[in-house]
């Protein structure tokens, strides 16, 4: 069974600025709510295969998941995948697709994430699971988009 959602933002930035944000994984942690760690697995720019491990606290525990990228369109578009194989869910597959398009006052970033994961019980709490999901990538667009205005708004500061 496969539940979808999408979330959306507007980010005062120009797309380029939100996509170096949002492709620089060793920084996401300065702006990234709950996250504990981020591991590099692979060296080199951000691209297709990049792939690490991203830590978050969940509920009162940790988690950890192995992102990879499988696509990438500097600066409109990233699609990542998760193999919860690999992880602390044990299950199923997230795939993420980050769209950025400039806007009058600055860049839309939509997110589309689907959960695809087998068994009974999946069905049974499955939307309930991709609701706390869902508001969970709300809170991380948020993070992210008060992250970069704070950050142009530093740059434009004049020094005293």
């Amino acid at each position: 069974m496969s539940i979808e959602f999408a979330v959306e933002e507007i980010i005062h930035a120009a797309p380029h600025a939100v996509f170096s944000v949002l492709t620089d994984i060793d920084n996401a942690k300065r702006w990234m709510p709950n996250c504990v760690r981020v591991e590099r697995l692979t060296p080199g720019r951000f691209a297709v295969d990049t792939r690490w491990r991203e830590t978050r606290k969940l509920f009162g525990s940790e988690a950890t998941e192995e992102f990879e990228v499988t696509r990438c369109d500097p600066p409109r578009r990233i699609e990542l995948f998760v193999d919860g194989r690999k992880g602390s869910s044990k299950r199923g597959e997230y795939r993420f697709v980050y769209k950025l398009a400039p806007v009058d006052d600055g860049t839309r970033v939509t997110l589309r994430g689907s959960i695809n994961a087998p068994g009974w019980l999946w069905k049974l709490v499955g939307k309930m699971f991709a609701g706390s999901f869902k508001k969970a990538c709300v809170k991380d667009l948020q993070a992210m988009r008060a992250y970069i205005e704070a950050r142009a708004f530093e740059d434009t500061r004049i020094p005293a």
